[in-house]
């Protein structure tokens, strides 16, 4: 240990400008977020500030110090001088290790926690959060980039490397994503932490593995096939189907049995908007209203997915894609089926009575929760939320503003402006829901914001916020029998 404090005070002496670029912005980095004056009455100038050290200095200052620490002993080749020294491979490593620690890891951790701190949440209750995001940062960000520095002889090599390895993440990534998408209608959704995990289990496990790898042995070439192999497993993706994607989650379900006996099928009271929308010389598009049933009446359902097939007299079928969310639509309270099917098998067979088999993929909320956020009163804590403040009032416009941790939000979320409203306000689209267990996600910002505002003109005294939170993920059974496609035709010429 007294090898490795000697390599660390060597490499601090000789790269104290670098150290002082990484607190630097890291101070400033934090400046900008505690200080809520500053940033509402300078609002443009703290905001292109805070994006670009987030988007790029802070993370480059992260990378440029790692680099240059690890390059202090350059383990490629054979002519390094350093290597004529009496370093124990162990002991250089953990200074490298430590120095990460003391210079990027803690600074960027106060700063977080100075950030939620002043924004009035408490410390106890997100250092999970801030322990876990930590996690994320050196698996993702800081180990992988150390991994690197082991394989080039400088900096410059390491910039064209990373550079190339960039360029080849995003654009077979880019690829992989636009298949995903088109299987499962538009991407994993609230699941996108399972193929996400799964990328960061990669680089948790490869990443270690290679520094030691390079350290103990010095064989950069095999160290090198073995970092570019990593790069084409990261790029393949999860091994999962978006249906295997929901069985992990359905396992995570805080009340399995909530879901045991739903069912779904075709909506008695609703037949009327059954439609089979013919495009002339195009397709058909069925929209059928469906109904749930089984579900206690404290829950709520929201659709995930939907995978069907239509069975005709004599065994003819046609199936739908793999369960897509392109196959089920959701307003409000209703449910419906609405997909695209074949021309031909629709003119076969549309007069004659079929049946719908599937499964449709929900999501069941439950555990519903009220807060009232007082009009210019203090900063209110609401679950799923977290600090919300409430200002305006006619006739100016009434505006919500809440700022959450680092925690995943997953509730369904609704806000109402009006003593009795007609609209509520979906906040799902603001906090992009995560299905996530882990206390955080990565991230390099503590907080996220999101807004809300009503013209309402009435005097009000609160904003009323509802959540419900997720309890269980359900595969449901679809049965829709007998029923005659033609009966619903609607022609569009």
């Amino acid at each position: 240990m007294r090898q490795a404090i000697h390599i660390l005070k060597k490499d601090v002496r000789h790269l104290w400008i670098e150290i002082l670029l990484v607190l630097a912005a890291n101070g400033l980095f934090a400046f900008i977020y505690t200080n809520q004056g500053f940033w509402h009455t300078k609002a443009q100038l703290p905001q292109t500030v805070a994006a670009f050290f987030i988007s790029f200095l802070l993370p480059v200052s992260w990378w440029l110090l790692i680099v240059r620490a690890i390059h202090g002993e350059i383990l490629t080749g054979d002519r390094e001088f350093w290597s004529t020294r009496p370093y124990r491979w162990q002991s250089l490593l953990a200074a490298k290790l430590l120095f990460i620690l003391l210079f990027i890891n803690l600074p960027i951790f106060a700063a977080q926690a100075g950030i939620l701190v002043a924004h009035g949440f408490g410390l106890r209750a997100e250092l999970p959060g801030l322990l876990w995001n930590q996690v994320l940062l050196t698996a993702v960000c800081f180990l992988p980039v150390a991994a690197v520095g082991t394989l080039t002889t400088g900096l410059v090599q390491f910039l064209l490397i990373g550079l190339i390895v960039w360029a080849a993440l995003m654009l077979v990534s880019l690829r992989f994503s636009l298949v995903a998408a088109a299987m499962t209608g538009g991407g994993w959704g609230p699941m996108e932490w399972i193929p996400t995990t799964y990328t960061l289990i990669i680089l948790a496990v490869a990443a270690p593995a290679l520094l030691f790898w390079q350290y103990a042995r010095r064989w950069t070439l095999v160290a090198r096939i073995a970092a570019g192999a990593v790069v084409i497993v990261v790029c393949l993706g999860a091994p999962l189907s978006w249906t295997q994607a929901f069985a992990v989650q359905s396992r995570m379900s805080r009340q399995p049995s909530a879901g045991a006996s739903v069912r779904a099928g075709w909506s008695t009271n609703l037949q009327w908007m059954t439609r089979a929308l013919v495009r002339a010389g195009r397709s058909v598009e069925l929209n059928i209203p469906l109904q749930l049933t089984g579900m206690a009446d404290d829950l709520s359902a929201k659709p995930e997915g939907l995978g069907f097939s239509i069975e005709a007299p004599g065994g003819a079928t046609w199936r739908s894609a793999p369960a897509s969310l392109r196959n089920v639509s959701a307003t409000g309270l209703l449910i419906s089926l609405r997909s695209s099917i074949d021309p031909a098998f629709y003119r076969a067979f549309k007069d004659q009575p079929v049946t719908i088999r599937g499964d449709i993929y929900l999501t069941l909320y439950g555990n519903r929760r009220e807060s009232k956020v007082p009009i210019h009163g203090a900063t209110t804590p609401v679950p799923a939320m977290g600090q919300c403040t409430a200002t305006g009032g006619p006739p100016a416009t009434y505006f919500l503003s809440c700022e959450a941790g680092m925690r995943p939000r997953a509730a369904k979320v609704a806000v109402t402006f009006e003593p009795h409203p007609r609209v509520q306000t979906d906040f799902g689209f603001r906090f992009p829901p995560s299905y996530s267990p882990f206390p955080a996600e990565l991230s390099i910002s503590p907080l996220s914001h999101a807004e809300a505002y009503s013209t309402y003109q009435g005097p009000l005294d609160a904003v009323t916020i509802t959540s419900e939170e997720p309890v269980a993920y359900v595969r449901a059974p679809l049965l829709i029998e007998g029923l005659r496609l033609g009966s619903y035709e609607s022609v569009m010429k």
